[in-house]
């Protein structure tokens, strides 16, 4: 049997595997090319920069890498780059994870990318996870409107939907629930770019502090807004990763304002106190269960891709008319939902995180591929040479190298992924 193909679409720059804080063996890198390495100062592949330019591999090149070289035999890997993706490319796979660029990426990339990126997701039919899944979890008021259905514990909320919200009807909506302090956050949207944490007080004497927020972010199709939450910076923000429903690890952050040097700090395994790391078991737990269910390229059930549950801690009053939460004991509640594209914190772990991901990868294609009869690396034919799963429209467009800074397309802003003082400064802007 010739190998599967399989793709992974890649694209991070956070998430580094080649550092000093690894403590795996990186060496089953030493072979991988230098293209898929990414350049720390400019965040971009080294294909893209001057000859002469040092990089290091992130997760989402490292784990289909790791693959090649242990599963070569039975998959081939075809990692495929941002400016590489077409419908063309995403067919040629049996499957494709999402391991780092995706829709949200593309959003920074105008309203032309996007829309491109989108009509593939769409089209291709064998992503994983599915667009039904992504799109569940990019629009959070569909997937917090289940959780809080399910009874799962949230801060307070309340979604502005792009075609009716304004800023005099939701600032009536915050005071009716009785709110004092809210944050603003959005869906479709990343780097804790758009959020920001106001007053009722303000706002009422400043009219133009919600109007200009409106504004700016119109094109926003839906905001959450959610009273905030005291405790929240100063407990720890517990995230576990969970694969086909099974808890993987967790890695737990206290936000940079809360700590004594200043700076942001991440604990992992038995260093996260053990009330925080049960409690965000539970509730990650329940959250899964809301998801619509995963299927293969040919519409059958197959246990779920990378899950990360983000669960927060309240451990004071809120004013929020219809939550009751003891403002004497601690509250752990769900903050977000996030799949395959997330940070994996490999370089955080005191485990070697490589072996896991690898192995999780490979059986699920091979869960897969003998769920769909894959014969010769393609699914078993329909008769009329064509793999046998959901059809898709064939135009393949090929997309052009994401723009860079101040570039226009078809009258839309390109907006450039933040640079590190961008994110540094909305890092504070949350914190504060």
């Amino acid at each position: 049997m010739a190998p599967m193909r399989v793709g992974f679409i890649v694209g991070k720059d956070t998430d580094l595997v080649e550092d000093a804080k690894y403590v795996g063996d990186a060496s089953f890198l030493s072979d991988m090319p230098d293209m898929y390495r990414v350049d720390p100062e400019s965040h971009e592949y080294l294909k893209n920069c001057a000859e002469g330019t040092k990089g290091f591999a992130h997760a989402d090149v490292a784990i289909p890498w790791y693959i090649k070289k242990h599963y070569g035999e039975e998959l081939e890997v075809d990692i495929i780059l941002p400016e590489d993706i077409t419908l063309k490319r995403l067919k040629s796979n049996v499957v494709n994870y999402i391991i780092g660029y995706d829709v949200i990426n593309a959003v920074f990339e105008g309203q032309e990318r996007l829309q491109q990126m989108i009509k593939m997701f769409k089209g291709c039919g064998n992503l994983m996870p599915s667009w039904e899944v992504q799109d569940f979890i990019y629009y959070k008021s569909k997937y917090m409107t289940a959780c809080q259905e399910a009874g799962i514990p949230m801060a307070p909320t309340i979604f502005g939907l792009k075609d009716d919200r304004t800023p005099e009807k939701l600032l009536a909506e915050i005071e009716a629930r009785g709110w004092k302090t809210f944050v603003m956050k959005q869906s479709f949207m990343a780097f804790s770019l758009g959020f920001r944490k106001l007053t009722v007080e303000k706002c009422k004497e400043d009219p133009n502090i919600l109007k200009e927020y409106f504004e700016e972010y119109e094109d926003c199709p839906e905001f959450v807004v959610q009273e905030a939450i005291e405790g929240f910076t100063r407990n720890w923000e517990t995230r576990c990763f969970w694969f086909n429903g099974e808890f993987l690890y967790a890695i737990a952050n206290k936000a940079a304002v809360s700590t004594e040097d200043g700076a942001e700090c991440i604990i992992t395994g038995d260093d996260i106190p053990e009330e925080f790391l049960e409690n965000a078991k539970r509730i990650g737990r329940e959250a899964l269960k809301v998801l619509p269910p995963l299927l293969t390229p040919d519409g059958q059930p197959v246990g779920m891709t990378l899950i990360r549950t983000d669960i927060g801690c309240s451990d004071s009053q809120i004013y929020d008319k219809d939550t009751k939460w003891d403002p004497t004991s601690r509250t752990f509640f769900l903050n977000e939902i996030e799949y395959g594209g997330t940070t994996y914190f490999i370089r955080h772990l005191k485990f070697d995180a490589m072996p896991l991901w690898g192995k999780l990868y490979a059986e699920k294609s091979f869960e897969i591929r003998d769920k769909m009869g894959l014969t010769n690396g393609a699914a078993t034919s329909n008769g009329d040479g064509q793999p046998k799963m959901k059809r898709a429209r064939t135009d393949s467009g090929v997309l052009k190298k994401p723009a860079g800074n101040n570039v226009k397309s078809a009258g839309n802003t390109v907006m450039k992924k933040p640079s590190a003082k961008v994110m540094a400064k909305a890092r504070a802007r949350r914190e504060a």
